[in-house]
């Protein structure tokens, strides 16, 4: 699950550091995908909620589902699938309302055309982060989906077993009942 992590970050720098009209590679470009204050206002938007939430230590443990040494319980693994669910809908709809801000803020200038370019490019910068954002948690989910689906399917073992035992001994009891 980390490769898909890394594999996400390099994506997001080759594709942002390619200069498509002239095919080359320009690091500096990158700077172009950067806007420190969409980062915050995406951050304002999905973390206090963790914390108001009450569910902080239940994301914190879904990162740590990614280390395959790490053990939980099943119910730990469920809430930890709950809260990275919750936050990839948080995600996407501070996603959206940056946008329409930004939006509104653009539709007010209409009459100044230079700052079109660059309130647009904010614009689409703060969904580009969301879907970043998204991006990452999808590791999260797999992995705590793949967790239960483990237990359940460890769960089914031990069951299968319990019930080949009660069938044995039903077997025992019957033969026993007729002698």
């Amino acid at each position: 699950m980390t490769m898909e992590i890394i594999s996400i970050f390099l994506g997001i720098v080759l594709l942002g550091a390619v200069d498509y009209g002239y095919g080359g590679i320009e690091l500096v470009r990158l700077t172009y995908l950067i806007d420190i204050p969409s980062l915050i206002i995406m951050l304002v938007f999905t973390v206090p909620v963790l914390f108001k939430g009450g569910v902080w230590k239940d994301f914190k443990r879904a990162w740590r589902l990614l280390k395959k040494d790490y053990t939980c319980h099943l119910d730990e693994v469920r809430r930890a699938l709950d809260v990275v669910e919750m936050m990839q809908k948080q995600v996407l709809y501070a996603g959206v309302v940056c946008v329409l801000l930004t939006l509104i803020t653009i539709f007010r200038r209409l009459s100044d055309p230079a700052s079109l370019g660059p309130n647009l490019s904010v614009a689409i910068l703060t969904m580009l982060y969301a879907m970043i954002f998204e991006m990452l948690l999808l590791p999260l989910q797999l992995e705590a989906k793949r967790r239960i689906i483990d237990y359940m399917g460890v769960d089914t073992e031990e069951e299968n077993a319990a019930e080949k035992g009660n069938e044995t001994a039903e077997k025992e009891n019957t033969e026993e009942g007729r002698i």
